[in-house]
């Protein structure tokens, strides 16, 4: 490292020699900072204006570099991400006004395709990032949307081990994947992840795949009761399960106990569909658009939740082969159908909930701010009503979900204590806190009206006083409180003021008055500020308690979403029940395919 290096840059180096493979954001001040080849890079992806350190050195020995507002980097990195890159986020970890030298940096998460925020993403759309082992004999298949806590595993063995696991990447389509050694040898397999999915594949080597290992923090992760279902017979499932988590718990750095649903399926509980079959029937895409309208899933998604239109499509995926699972779902759409009024009214309850999975899993994870709170709020709102809908349809699946659907009317309740009706963007600027939450926010709003109206006060008092009718108090960031002039007036001006600013029509001055009660309103500003934001925390703290409630609701919403959603299509089209037996004929009468 060259002698002539500042601490911090040297700082920054030694952030991105562990981020070698990704673009560093490293934050400074309001803005995040790119050097060397990451700003080269970055101005040339996101069109950004290349600039220089070192003004005073040569060409050939400045420090390009480029930024973007801390406030607004998601649409920035959702770029990047876009174009297949990774970015690694390093955050300052103390105040840089209480910092004694440098101020403290360390990377808080590092961003992929497969860990991208859900305020990035596309509310109906699911995300999933995939772990995937491989040896001779056996292949693991691991699916998690981070984005909602969902994790889907199964495993295979046989010679056909390779082409079960293309086929289940065709029902998920993920957008990262991690794979072992082994895997990463399979050719054709990476092809397929790159090409045909698009998906950023990383060879991870076989120690984060290793079988103790995974063991310990698929326990960990999900508990001893769900990490036991996994099978012992063909161990591949934990192995890819706990590569999976080893990435996701080395980039996020953060809490990923929202990550608590864990699936394991086996071979023949879906109807497996191989890539070109599947591509073929266009359940989700058209074969030539590539695009949802006039696919199946076009047809059949009159979805009103985010949550719906991610399980319906899950539905379509991975079609049932159990006659009675199938079953319990024909007859909770047959009723449905049944009742125009019931069906209507639960559709107009489900109309304008918004995505619990992911605004829950955007709290646990320490994202969220005082916006979700508030969209979090307006969706629990809703849940009474829901709840009242769905009791008429007692019997089925639907009485099931009914008897599921808690209304959580304690949480909705803290939530409207506690935030207003709408926050700002950022909670890192105060005014989110509703009055009656905290006496002691509701005590430093009060001197801050009060000093704002004793500073009008002043303003009057001096124009009267000085005679000078243009006479005004202002504030800046840089200067404070001031008094100001014109030029014509200066005459005019008493001898206590103190000159603190020549403009070309104007003066500005202090005096001791405005000095104290700057030293006031700022002191009460300073405050509730950092003791909202300390509030908000402790809230996001209680709310992600609830995290367990929050997504049992969320699944029931888009389960009855979804079964309304049928039941609609089947009404508006004519559509009929059809018989489902164990046996292995179809017969059709007077049928018609869905999309044509």
């Amino acid at each position: 490292m060259p002698s002539e290096t500042t601490p911090m840059m040297q700082q920054y180096l030694q952030m991105k020699e562990q981020n070698k493979d990704a673009i560093l954001f490293f934050r400074m001040g309001d803005f995040y900072e790119m050097f060397n080849e990451d700003a080269l890079l970055a101005s040339r992806e996101l069109d950004l204006t290349l600039t220089t350190r070192d003004r005073g050195k040569s060409e050939e020995e400045r420090t390009p570099m480029c930024g973007v507002p801390y406030h607004s980097c998601d649409g920035y990195i959702s770029r990047l991400i876009a174009k297949g890159y990774k970015v690694a986020i390093c955050e300052q970890t103390e105040d840089p006004a209480a910092a004694k030298g440098l101020v403290k940096r360390d990377i808080i998460r590092v961003v992929t395709p497969g860990t991208v925020d859900a305020s990035m993403l596309e509310g109906s759309q699911s995300n999933y990032i995939c772990g995937i082992y491989l040896d001779q004999e056996r292949a693991g298949l691991c699916f998690c949307d981070i984005t909602t806590g969902k994790t889907h595993v199964t495993a295979f063995s046989g010679s056909e081990r390779v082409e079960h696991v293309m086929n289940e990447l065709g029902r998920f389509s993920p957008v990262e994947a991690v794979l072992s050694e082994c895997a990463w040898g399979e050719r054709a397999l990476v092809e397929t992840l790159r090409e045909k999915f698009r998906c950023r594949a990383e060879n991870r080597g076989d120690r984060p795949f290793r079988l103790e290992e995974a063991e310990r923090m698929a326990v960990k992760q999900y508990g001893r009761e769900a990490a036991a279902r996994l099978p012992k017979a063909n161990p591949a499932a934990v192995m890819a399960l706990g590569g999976l988590l080893s990435y996701l718990y080395e980039t996020q750095k953060t809490d990923l106990s929202h990550i608590s649903d864990l699936e394991y399926y086996e071979q023949g509980r879906f109807m497996e569909l191989d890539l070109n079959t599947r591509r073929n029937l266009e359940l989700t895409a058209t074969l030539r658009g590539k695009e949802k309208r006039g696919s199946l899933l076009w047809v059949l998604d009159r979805t009103k939740t985010a949550m719906g239109g991610r399980l319906l499509r899950s539905w379509l995926e991975r079609p049932l082969l159990n006659v009675a699972a199938i079953q319990r779902r024909l007859n909770a759409v047959e009723a449905l159908t049944r009742d125009t009024v019931g069906r209507e009214e639960l559709i107009v309850a489900l109309t304008g909930i918004g995505d619990m999975e992911r605004l829950i899993g955007r709290v646990v994870y320490g994202s969220a701010g005082g916006r979700d709170m508030a969209s979090l709020r307006s969706a629990l709102e809703k849940l009474p009503r829901l709840k009242d809908c769905l009791a008429p349809f007692a019997a089925g699946r639907l009485g099931e979900l009914a008897g599921r659907l808690e209304t959580l009317e304690d949480v909705h309740a803290l939530l409207c204590r506690a935030i207003v009706d709408e926050p700002p963007f950022s909670v890192r600027e105060g005014g989110f806190i509703r009055p009656g939450y905290d006496q002691e926010v509701d005590k430093l709003h009060s001197v801050l009206t009060g000093g704002r109206g004793v500073i009008a006060e002043v303003e009057a008092r001096e124009r009267e006083k000085t005679g000078i009718k243009s006479l005004k108090v202002g504030y800046n960031k840089v200067f404070g409180y001031y008094i100001e002039v014109s030029r014509s007036y200066y005459g005019q001006v008493p001898a206590e003021y103190i000159r603190k600013q020549t403009l070309a029509n104007c003066e500005r001055f202090i005096t001791q008055e405005l000095k104290d009660l700057e030293s006031t309103i700022l002191t009460a500003s300073d405050r509730v500020v950092a003791l909202e934001f300390e509030l908000f925390t402790r809230l996001r703290e209680q709310v992600a308690g609830e995290m367990g409630r929050i997504q049992a609701a969320a699944a029931v919403i888009a389960e009855l979403d979804t079964l309304c959603s049928f039941a609609a299509v089947a009404v508006k089209n004519s559509y009929c029940c059809p018989a489902v037996d164990e046996g292995g004929g179809i017969e059709i009468h007077e049928g018609r395919h869905p999309v044509v």
